[in-house]
């Protein structure tokens, strides 16, 4: 995946950079979590700390804009990012946690027969 920042801005109010950037991709929109890894990478930002706020696909092409915040501390984060998205990122990971253990068990039984 190709990065190009467009605008990179520190907010010394809110404790965070505020990131905007271009990436090209080969067939399908990548996850936010996808993304983050690759913006963390790529800017060496701590990815407990750093959230993808949106992706916007542009039409007819293989390109996207996306905004993310990466905050200095994880109480910053949680006092300035907006409630909706923090619990949709705890519900995902909750899910995710979920899935892993699903796919343990379904391995351990598939050992037993």
């Amino acid at each position: 995946m190709e990065l190009k920042i467009i605008d990179d801005k520190t907010n010394n109010i809110m404790k965070r950079r505020e990131i905007e950037l271009y990436f090209l991709q080969s067939d399908k929109t990548p996850s936010k979590e996808e993304l983050k890894k690759e913006v963390c990478k790529k800017l060496n930002l701590n990815p407990e700390t750093t959230i993808v706020v949106n992706i916007k696909q542009e039409f007819g092409l293989k390109r996207s804009r996306a905004s993310v915040h990466s905050y200095q501390d994880k109480a910053s984060l949680e006092k300035f990012e907006q409630k909706y998205i923090l619990n949709r990122l705890s519900k995902n990971k909750g899910a995710d946690a979920e899935k892993k253990e699903e796919k343990k068990e379904e391995k351990k039984e598939e050992k037993k027969e």
